[in-house]
């Protein structure tokens, strides 16, 4: 009898979904090492885990807001051609996940976002506490065995109850954070995440590199496959949590920098319309809600006018180019 001529694939595929399975419900070191070593094994294994990894955040995505994905593969596959990864994620994959997905974690969560210029103030079912800024989004996913949270967009404080038969993990993209009764602030900035230990240690694993610990004292810029760690004294980390006071903090911070922060507070951003003014530093502790009176400080100290258009937008040039107008 004639053999099937999709059995390999079905295998690889079955592999796929067993491997993901045990790293979606938080897998040991020896269950990650050994799914690492099998992707590794073959391009067509890590072919079969990048689909199945894209099937399966499909269907964490059926009733939340579209995002952009990426799936990435095992170091040693990194340089194949993306679109040829993701070709054949349909199928019988994309129904046997699809399947599951009524089983899976993410069935009884949580969303919950804040709007621009909102904060909110979160109670965990364990304990724990969420402190979430503005234009903010997180989900919630608790088991009896694992607590997942997922940062989709924004700024979090996570102060974690201690309970170490029940990891504490946090997803942004492809990282993840996890801590046991400790306090962290996490920022997605898209390109890359920004980490301050307050507390306790914070492990950081990106995709499926190796575990990076990060203790209190310390932040990490987590980049695709590069995690750089530093200290901080603390005046940096009031900085980097002064939003939970609903202050912004500038430190020597160049003036795009600080434009950055208020406009993450407003509806109508505040607009650098020459790169003149982008690097003059400025220094200040205000409201997140005082960008006028920021505004109105850099005009009377610094060579920039302030033009406002009639949607609430503010314009920031070099004064010598507006006086010439």
């Amino acid at each position: 009898m004639e053999s099937s001529p999709t059995a390999p694939l079905q295998k690889h595929e079955t592999e796929a979904i067993r491997h993901l399975l045990a790293l979606e419900n938080g897998a040991s070191e020896a269950e990650r090492a050994q799914a690492e070593r099998w992707i590794a094994a073959s391009p067509a294994h890590a072919v079969a885990f990048a689909q199945a990894r894209a099937a399966w955040r499909a269907t964490a995505e059926l009733d939340a807001e579209p995002e952009v994905g990426s799936c990435d593969i095992a170091p040693a596959f990194a340089h194949s051609s993306r679109r040829g990864v993701l070709l054949g994620a349909a199928g019988a994959l994309g129904m046997a996940l699809a399947a599951m997905a009524g089983f899976r974690l993410w069935r009884d969560r949580q969303l919950h976002t804040t709007g621009i210029g909102e904060t909110r103030d979160l109670s965990l079912p364990d304990g724990s506490h969420v402190a979430l800024n503005s234009d903010s989004a997180l989900e919630v996913a608790y088991t009896p065995q694992r607590r997942l949270l997922k940062l989709r967009r924004g700024e979090a404080f996570f102060d974690v109850a201690h309970n170490p038969a029940r990891p504490f993990d946090v997803e942004v993209g492809d990282t993840t954070l996890r801590a046991l009764g400790t306090a962290f602030n996490v920022r997605d900035r898209g390109a890359v995440v920004e980490l301050t230990v307050a507390h306790g240690v914070v492990g950081v694993r990106e995709g499926l590199s190796a575990l990076h610990k990060v203790p209190a004292g310390n932040f990490a810029i987590i980049h695709p496959g590069a995690v750089a760690v530093a200290a901080y004294d603390a005046a940096g980390l009031s900085q980097k949590t002064a939003w939970r006071e609903h202050t912004i903090e500038l430190n020597g911070s160049s003036l795009a920098q600080a434009v950055e922060e208020f406009n993450r507070y407003r509806v109508s951003p505040i607009v650098i319309g020459d790169q003149r003014v982008a690097a003059l530093r400025v220094g200040g502790r205000f409201q997140t809600d005082e960008s006028g009176l920021f505004i109105e400080s850099v005009e009377q100290s610094m060579p920039v006018r302030a033009m406002k258009d009639s949607d609430g937008g503010v314009l920031l040039l070099y004064s010598d180019e507006v006086s010439a107008q």
